[in-house]
């Protein structure tokens, strides 16, 4: 059966399938043959954002989820792989800016209002509507970086 949910919903019949299973409730086969179709995010409040970037996004991305200070934002997670890390730079058109390279740092588009950021193989993907609020969020983000990194 294939379940259609929002990328955040398979998270959660992932973690409580993985209970199920740990707790005898469903069977290893049975936990395997959980199948998703994926809701694709809806960018119709953020125009700028590419066709190709918004596909990569929802290809790439794992969590949706909103910043502290209420940005639309998406978790990702790299690893230690230098070849994905290319890959997100490349795809999102970020120019970047390491920090004791590889181990975190940011990158940004200005022309899509994206700042994308990274420590230890984890990622995040914060996007904006507003060129004010962009612009402020990224002058915040490179003090933070030069100050703490």
């Amino acid at each position: 059966m294939i379940i259609r949910c929002t990328r955040n919903e398979m998270h959660e019949i992932l973690e409580k399938a993985a209970n199920d299973y740990y707790t005898g409730k469903i069977t290893l086969s049975e936990y395997r043959e959980l199948k998703f179709d994926i809701i694709p995010f809806d960018f119709s409040a953020f125009p700028q954002v590419k066709t190709d970037t918004a596909k990569y996004i929802n290809s790439y991305f794992g969590e949706e989820d909103t910043d502290k200070k209420g940005n639309c934002m998406f978790r990702g997670f790299i690893g230690d792989n230098l070849d994905t890390w290319y890959r997100d730079k490349e795809k999102l058109s970020l120019n970047y800016a390491p920090y004791g390279f590889y181990y975190s740092g940011f990158g940004f588009n200005d022309a899509e209002m994206l700042i994308y950021t990274w420590c230890e193989g984890d990622t995040t993907l914060t996007m904006f509507n507003d060129r004010e609020k962009y612009l402020k969020e990224r002058a915040e983000t490179e003090k933070w970086f030069e100050e703490n990194t």
